[in-house]
Order: C-alpha cells, then sequence, then structure tokens
C-alpha cells in the first residue's frame, strides 16, 4: 500500500513553501490547501496534489485531509492591526476547523505552527515551553495561543498525536515579510531600529526549522507537546541589519527610538490606519505596528532544549552560512 499523503497548509508561504519542496524532494506524497486564486505554479512544479479550499469553509477542509496520516498547519493570518474578528476567524476557527476536519478523516498526527510571540515577548532570558504568558501587545499572539491551546487540548484528549512548534525570529532565501522588508527598509535608508538595535534577534534558519518539522513527522510520539525553535545565537537586530547592509553594498540602518516612544508611536499608527481602512475601504499596512516594536525592541531569547534532547535537533545551518544563504536570495530579488 502508498503511504498516504500529508496535508500542508500555508505551502503558499515562506516556512510552508520550503516544507513542501523538502517533502516532494524526498518522494513523500504531499497534498496542499490552497485558496481559490493562490499562485500554486511552485507546488504544481513540485507534483504536489491541490485541494482548493479555505480554513474558514469547514467543509473544504474535510475534503483536503480525506485519506490523510498527517497535518501541517502553517497557514495564519499575520496580522497585528487586522480587526480580531478576522484574526480569529482564520487563526482560532479555521484551527478548530481544521482540527474537527482530522478528526473525522482518521488522520493521526496534527503538527500545528505556533510562535514564540505566544509568551508575549517577556524578554528574559532562555525562555522554556513551560513559561506562562502574562500580557500581550496585539490579538495576533493572543490568536495563535488560543490556537495551539486548541490543539494541544486535543493531543490530551488522546482524540490524536499532537505537535506544536513555536519558531522564534524564522529567516533564510524567501523570508519576505522579515528579512526582504528589511532589505527594503534599508536601501532606502528607513530602518528603523529599536535601543540601538542592542537586543537579541531569536534567528532560526528557514532550513532548521524545516529540519525539525520533518523530524517531527517521522517521531510523533517523541514530538507530542510544545517546541521552541531558535538557533540559540546571540546575534543583535544591530548585528543582523548591519551584516544584510553590508552584504547589499548599503549604509547601515541610523534610525533609532527608544521602546516607549516607539512603542506610542506603533499604537497612535495602528489605530490612524485601521480609521482609514474603515473610512475608506484602503487595505494599507502601518509604517509601524506593535508587533514590529515588540519583535525589535525585546529580547527574543528562547531555549530549544526540549527540541534537542527529544528529538536530536541542531541547528544545521549556522549563521554565517545562511547569512550568505539570505544575501544571494535578496540580491536577486533586489535587482
Amino acid at each position: 500500500m502508498s503511504e498516504q499523503p500529508t496535508l500542508l497548509t500555508g505551502a503558499t508561504g515562506f516556512i510552508g513553501g520550503r516544507l513542501a519542496e523538502r517533502l516532494a524532494g524526498e518522494g513523500r506524497p504531499l497534498r496542499c490547501l490552497v485558496r481559490s486564486g493562490s499562485d500554486t505554479a511552485a507546488l504544481r512544479a513540485l507534483g504536489a496534489q491541490l485541494s482548493e479550499g479555505d480554513l474558514r469553509v469547514p467543509r473544504s477542509l474535510a475534503d483536503a485531509a480525506a485519506g490523510c496520516a498527517r497535518v501541517v498547519h502553517c497557514a495564519a493570518l499575520v496580522s497585528d492591526w487586522a480587526t480580531v474578528a478576522e484574526i480569529r476567524a482564520v487563526n482560532v476557527r479555521g484551527t478548530a476547523a481544521l482540527l474537527d476536519a482530522a478528526r473525522t478523516t482518521g488522520v493521526r498526527h496534527f503538527v500545528h505552527l505556533s510562535s514564540t510571540d505566544i509568551y508575549g515577548h517577556p524578554g528574559t532570558a532562555d525562555v522554556e515551553e513551560t513559561f506562562a504568558p502574562a500580557r500581550f501587545a496585539n490579538w495576533y499572539s493572543r490568536s495563535k495561543l488560543e490556537a495551539e491551546r486548541l490543539v494541544l487540548a486535543a493531543g490530551d484528549a488522546g482524540e490524536l498525536e499532537t505537535s506544536v512548534l513555536r519558531p522564534a525570529t524564522v529567516y533564510g532565501p524567501g523570508s519576505r515579510e522579515v528579512v526582504l522588508a528589511i532589505a527594503r527598509a534599508l536601501r532606502r535608508g528607513h530602518m528603523l531600529l529599536i535601543d540601538g538595535g542592542r537586543h537579541v534577534a531569536g534567528l532560526c534558519h528557514v532550513e532548521n526549522a524545516v529540519d525539525f518539522i520533518v523530524a517531527a513527522l517521522e517521531q510523533p510520539a517523541s514530538a507530542r507537546g510544545a517546541f521552541n525553535l531558535s538557533d540559540g545565537l546571540d546575534v543583535s537586530w544591530r548585528r543582523f541589519t548591519d551584516d544584510l547592509a553590508a552584504g547589499l553594498g548599503c549604509a547601515p540602518a541610523r534610525l533609532s527610538l527608544p521602546y516607549r516612544a516607539a512603542a506610542a508611536l506603533a499604537f497612535a499608527l495602528e489605530h490612524g490606519y485601521r480609521a482609514l481602512r474603515r473610512a475608506s475601504g484602503l487595505h494599507l499596512a502601518p509604517l509601524l505596528s506593535r508587533q514590529a516594536v515588540q519583535v525589535l525592541g525585546v529580547e527574543q531569547s528562547f531555549s530549544s532544549r526540549r527540541a534537542r534532547e527529544r528529538l536530536g535537533w541542531q541547528p544545521r545551518v549556522g549563521y554565517a552560512e545562511g547569512l550568505a544563504q539570505t544575501l544571494e536570495w535578496l540580491r536577486r530579488e533586489l535587482v
């Protein structure tokens, strides 16, 4: 009997796209949930099965999950300025619906991509998975925590084996929302650092994140529960942006704001952009968000000890190699 496929959501995104390449390249049957109108050319080239659907349409999820042995859920609405209803519809209710589809179709293992944002950016060193979050700067972080609690509860109830992966700042070729945005800001002289960029960036190379997902799929019993994913580097935002600038031949970031001033400005901008959206219908992102201020202005130091001990995971791609790969990709993108 041939191997049952893995259902992957978010396959047109950064991490999901790289995971799709890895799984297809290893000859593993792959089915991808894709929304109508998505650019699926890369997935078709990989030979992946495509199942058109939407996390907000439960029936489409059941059709996609039918016959699959495992689900890797990478899709999410990543936003800190969309409405609460929009964020929860995808990140919380969408995850709940996908879990229901997995239960009813006989899926055995559910891997959920969460984020270290669920800790509320405590700013302390070596935060482990048992840390209890106490505060949130935005609804995105809260929605990711709610979603992963649903996944973990399903595992605790014995309904299926569940794994929750909490990557920190994932970088590497294909990182449009973070790395490409930084590179463009550097070229324009608009890159803004918080507190001079002194805080640890919490970098995790995309290949290292994908390595762990594959290990979790292969060792579901060892991968039960939640896992932080970080390369464990002490690279600050100042060093990372300086290295990107040097590699791209442009000036380093010169603009910086203290954390409190940046947070106040981001709060005002977010509310201003929401008001503009309601009044005009325009879908624009704010120039600065509280989420960005949290990531850039608070130590992103997370322990990956559990991932190393339970699954033998080690970051395979080091900083020098990861930076070189990233710069090579950026030079092509910025032509």
